[in-house]
């Protein structure tokens, strides 16, 4: 399966990490200043030692909330959603993570786009249960895909791609206990037999299925920069 990430999810930067080993580094050298200095030089020793902490304080500080910045936002590109589903699919298919469209809820994590059709997915990593509320991801992920299909009813020359909704819980630890449930709902557990299921059914041919990915990955770029792409249907 062929993995793509939009230029909107390679364009985060995480420089925080940086200024945080600078700042560590200038703890390291004030230790190794303090540990240079004669025992009689005092204030210039107590003034390295309320630099080094200062330093070592504000970078550990600083390091560890943009592991967890990264962390977040691996997640929100969808990297385990991605580790999941490759195995699962040849390459016949294209998992988009992450797509941008115009007029489509960021829930939207990804658009596995191959023969039998086009999945809109969101992804839930819930360790177990299912809220039977309005919360229930079943609710926004059939409402992403009416966005989806309406971004490509108004955008593409082929409004007749079929849009289905999914709901993937990525990872593993996810425990998902369903019967008979409405709509299709993938763990680490069943995702080769969920690829198998719908890969009975062959509604998109190659040509048809390239021309999607380049539609959502132009409508990406444009989202990232602020443009709109023009319906081409329009005068």
């Amino acid at each position: 399966m062929r993995l793509i990430h939009p230029a909107l999810a390679r364009r985060f930067r995480d420089h925080a990490l940086t200024v945080a080993l600078a700042m560590l580094l200038v703890g390291a050298t004030s230790v190794l200043l303090m540990a240079l200095l004669p025992p009689t030089r005092v204030a210039p020793i107590a003034l390295l030692c309320l630099s080094g902490a200062l330093a070592f304080g504000v970078g550990g500080a600083m390091a560890w909330r943009s592991v967890a910045s990264m962390r977040r936002r691996s997640e929100a590109i969808g990297d385990d959603l991605g580790k999941l589903l490759a195995s699962a699919f040849d390459d016949s298919y294209t998992l988009v993570l992450a797509p941008r469209l115009p007029g489509v809820s960021e829930d939207l994590a990804a658009l596995l786009i191959g023969p039998p059709g086009v999945r809109a997915i969101v992804t839930r990593r819930w360790r177990s249960g299912w809220i039977p509320t309005m919360t229930n991801p079943s609710f926004e992920a059939d409402s992403v895909a009416e966005s989806v299909a309406r971004w490509v009813r108004a955008t593409l020359d082929d409004s007749t791609v079929a849009i289905s909704p999914a709901i993937v819980f990525p990872r593993p630890y996810t425990k998902v206990v369903l019967e008979e449930p409405i709509g299709e709902v993938v763990t680490a557990d069943n995702a080769p037999w969920w690829a198998a299921s719908i890969g009975r059914v062959q509604r998109l041919d190659p040509r048809r299925a390239a021309a999607f990915v380049e539609a959502v990955l132009s409508a990406s770029e444009m989202e990232a920069t602020g443009a709109r792409m023009p319906s081409p249907n329009a005068a």
